[in-house]
């Protein structure tokens, strides 16, 4: 399926990203041609020292699909490698494997060169920036009138007591005790 060269770019910890699964950003894996996903139903966690993590508990996925994976790697030159698989599951289990495109996307110099360009319009944009006094004063003004915009915002904003209360009389905090918590630091 893969080149030689293109196997040393994707170790068993590379990841890959889908648009055909479920839509919550859940993460997956396939371990022993099964594909697995990591249980978020319940909130385990771990206390870490510097951080809580989520346990390593996985549960199987059992159902026929066709998943389309993609990501990008690089290789110790630098060079950029774009690549499409296409796994077909049969309840759970991959049938098929299918490299759609595993191709070089900009080489080194390639990038290179575009870095270059980038940091050469950077600097002419810089200097406009920092020499024409229409884009000084417009910049200033920007900033100024955002100020008073957000003052003005946060000046005519509904007291929240008097939302409470609303709510309490439309029997929205009865439907939904949570309805408050959007503005309760405003």
């Amino acid at each position: 399926m893969l080149r030689k060269e293109h196997e040393k770019l994707l170790d068993t910890k590379h990841l890959f990203q889908t648009k055909d699964l479920d839509n919550v950003l859940d993460v997956y894996k396939i371990h022993k041609q099964q594909l697995y996903r990591l249980d978020r139903s319940e909130f385990l966690l771990k206390e870490g020292i510097q951080h809580t993590k989520l346990t390593e508990k996985w549960i199987k996925v059992n159902n026929d699909s066709e998943v389309n994976f993609y990501s990008n790697a690089q290789d110790a030159e630098d060079n950029e490698y774009w690549f499409e698989f296409k796994f077909t599951f049969k309840n759970g289990k991959i049938d098929k494997k299918e490299l759609v495109t595993g191709e070089l996307q900009t080489s080194k110099e390639e990038r290179d060169t575009i870095n270059a360009m980038w940091d050469t319009e950077q600097k002419i944009f810089d200097d406009y920036r920092k020499n024409s006094s229409s884009y000084r004063l417009f910049s200033w003004l920007e900033k100024h009138l955002q100020k008073m915009t957000n003052w003005a915002r946060n000046k005519h904003q509904l007291p929240f007591e008097l939302r409470k209360m609303a709510y309490k009389k439309s029997g929205r905090l009865k439907k939904d005790p949570d309805a408050l918590k959007l503005y309760k630091d405003v």
